[in-house]
C-alpha cells in the first residue's frame, strides 16, 4: 500500500518537474548565486580558500618528492646489492675453479637462495656463503 503510494507521489513530481524545469533551474542558479555572493562579500573567506588550496598542493608535492627519493634510494641500493651478488659469486666460482671443481647446478641454486635469503645482513651472508661452499670466512 505504501509503495503504490509513493510511486505515485514519484510519478506526480516527475511531471510537475517535466513541466516546470525551468524553475528548477532558476532555483538552483538563484542558490548558486546567493552561496557565490556570500563567499565573495568578504575577501577573507576567498583568500582563506585559497590558501588552504594552496597548502594541501604544496603538500602534495613534498610527499611525492619524498616518495621519489625513497623509490630513488631503493633503486641505489638494490643496485649495490646485486653488484655485491654478483661479485661474490664471481669470487666463489673463481675460489672453485682453483680448487679444480666446476659449479653444479645445485650449487647455483644453493648460492642464488642465500643470497636472496641474506641480502640485507652482508656479514650473515658471508658466514653462510663460507659454510655452504666451505670458503675460508674471517
Amino acid at each position: 500500500m505504501k509503495l503504490l503510494r509513493l510511486k505515485t507521489i514519484a510519478k506526480k513530481v516527475w511531471l510537475w518537474a517535466k513541466k516546470f524545469w525551468w524553475m528548477i533551474i532558476l532555483g538552483l542558479g538563484l542558490i548558486i548565486a546567493l552561496l557565490l555572493w556570500a563567499l565573495t562579500r568578504n575577501g577573507a573567506y576567498v583568500a582563506g580558500l585559497l590558501d588552504l588550496m594552496q597548502a594541501r598542493s604544496d603538500a602534495h608535492d613534498q610527499e611525492m618528492e619524498t616518495l621519489a627519493h625513497i623509490h630513488n634510494t631503493e633503486i641505489v641500493e638494490k643496485n649495490e646489492r646485486l653488484k655485491e651478488h654478483l661479485k661474490r659469486r664471481a669470487e666463489i666460482e673463481e675460489e672453485y675453479r682453483n680448487r679444480g671443481q666446476n659449479l653444479s647446478k645445485e650449487k647455483e641454486a644453493e648460492l642464488k637462495r642465500i643470497v636472496d635469503e641474506s641480502y640485507n645482513d652482508p656479514e650473515k651472508l658471508a658466514r653462510e656463503l663460507a659454510e655452504a661452499f666451505g670458503i675460508e670466512y674471517g
